[in-house]
């Protein structure tokens, strides 16, 4: 019997709670209440509604505050973990923090060659060269941009690009006869788990 397990929830599919959201609203100075996302901030937590069953008693969230130099950082206490967060999120009844609710970023789906790939696209973006592609000649340095930064970034697309162009990461499969039924035949390499795995 084959058992299908199902793929993992990315963390933009699912519905969250910034921190900073709420503190640029002003919510973790005085008592506030957002009705449509079902929230209420208090000093020291915040409880939040079910908005699909708003007869469930409201989930309560401790808020942990770090001083740091220029005032007080504000995070989320993980009712599971008890880790600090700045964003949690809804695995359809409470919430949770990213480990605790099993979710993966976007970028985790993805194979090393296309985050490497968007990764200098994006740096190239950054650069003026918005349809520049990985092997293209390197962008010029903008007008009123500094040398320092210009440098750094530079350094940082040529190596994400020689990276994509070389063959280190890219594993090395050799060719094995098979039968008439698809099966390996014997062959001089061994067995197909010494040459794999």
């Amino acid at each position: 019997m084959i058992s299908m397990i199902a793929p993992r929830l990315v963390t933009a599919d699912c519905r969250s709670i910034s921190v900073y959201e709420i503190s640029k609203l002003g919510g973790f100075k005085r008592s506030m209440n957002f009705a449509l996302r079902g929230i209420h901030t208090y000093p020291d937590h915040i409880t939040i509604r079910s908005l699909k069953n708003p007869d469930s008693p409201p989930q309560v969230i401790l808020i942990d505050k770090r001083s740091i130099t220029y005032g007080l950082k504000t995070f989320f206490v993980c009712p599971r973990c008890q880790a600090k967060r700045a964003i949690l999120y809804f695995d359809g009844l409470q919430a949770y923090c990213r480990v605790c609710a099993d979710l993966r970023f976007a970028s985790q789906r993805q194979r090393r060659r296309a985050r490497l790939r968007i990764k200098a696209h994006k740096i190239r973006a950054s650069l003026g060269d918005e349809k520049g592609k990985p092997g293209n000649l390197l962008p010029a340095r903008q007008y009123l941009r500094s040398r320092k930064v210009y440098q750094r970034k530079i350094a940082a697309l040529t190596a994400i690009e020689r990276e994509l162009f070389t063959k280190a990461h890219i594993s090395e499969f050799r060719y094995r006869e098979r039968d008439n039924k698809g099966r390996y035949l014997a062959s001089e390499y061994g067995d197909v788990s010494d040459q794999f795995g």
